[in-house]
């Protein structure tokens, strides 16, 4: 199962509870659809064994550090799918104002074909990574009591991330998993004259750690993964 960042309210008279979103399928194109846009970054410093140099009576171990920043992934993403992802943004699709919030996780590739004219192209990534909590959020909301109208507000967890090969494709040249602290903080979005549209999340976590393959060799990894942004697009449908 695919999963990521799918927030859902369930409130039972004082109890609000909010799970990461699941990804599914494809991008649907839907008429008048209101889609918020948002940035998914990571930057991470990696440590891997190194060599082991003798000399006389001295015996060196070294460990290599590299970075691993959003670009890093989107090129494996590039390798698997089988694309040229260059200049490419890594971004958060949330589809607004549907019974069901589809969330998506797509690669944009934007290409000016003239000075006024430009190609937009999105490959659907979802596949490739997931995330769950591993014990239930700390919340910090409110609610109308007459009418059961939840606020947005933040939600601290214990959360778990991974980037991993997807069914159907080549496996990734890296994969990873980490976990960390993550703070959700749910906000209403708003269009024309201030009419909710539905909900997003600006998302963190920003002291993960975890570990990771490259080649069958193992590597350990630090670092932060934020989500965020707040841009409105139009999806006019097929």
């Amino acid at each position: 199962m695919n999963e990521l960042f799918n927030h859902k309210f369930l409130l039972m008279k004082k109890m609000l509870s909010l799970v990461l979103l699941a990804i599914t399928g494809v991008v649907s194109a839907q008429a008048t659809q209101t889609n918020l846009i948002q940035a998914l970054n990571f930057k991470f410093t990696a440590w891997s064994q190194g060599t082991t140099v003798t000399n006389g009576n001295i015996v060196s171990v070294k460990a290599n550090a590299q970075s691993i920043v959003t670009k890093d992934v989107i090129g494996w993403l590039g390798t698997a799918t089988a694309n040229s992802f260059t200049n490419s943004q890594l971004l958060v699709v949330n589809q607004l104002n549907t019974p069901i919030s589809n969330n998506h996780i797509i690669v944009r590739t934007t290409t000016k074909v003239s000075r006024t004219q430009s190609v937009t192209n999105d490959v659907d990534v979802s596949g490739f990574f997931g995330s769950y909590t591993f014990a239930a959020t700390v919340d910090n909301y409110s609610y109308n009591n007459s009418n059961n109208v939840v606020n947005p507000g933040a939600y601290y967890g214990y959360w778990d991330f991974y980037l991993s090969s997807a069914t159907n494709y080549p496996p990734l040249p890296v994969t990873f998993n980490v976990t960390g602290l993550g703070v959700d903080g749910v906000y209403n979005v708003t269009g024309a004259k201030k009419a909710v549209l539905g909900a997003a999340d600006v998302f963190s976590i920003t002291n993960a750690a975890g570990i990771g393959l490259v080649n069958s060799n193992t590597f350990i990894l630090a670092g932060s993964i934020i989500i965020s942004g707040k841009t409105l697009e139009v999806d006019p449908g097929p």
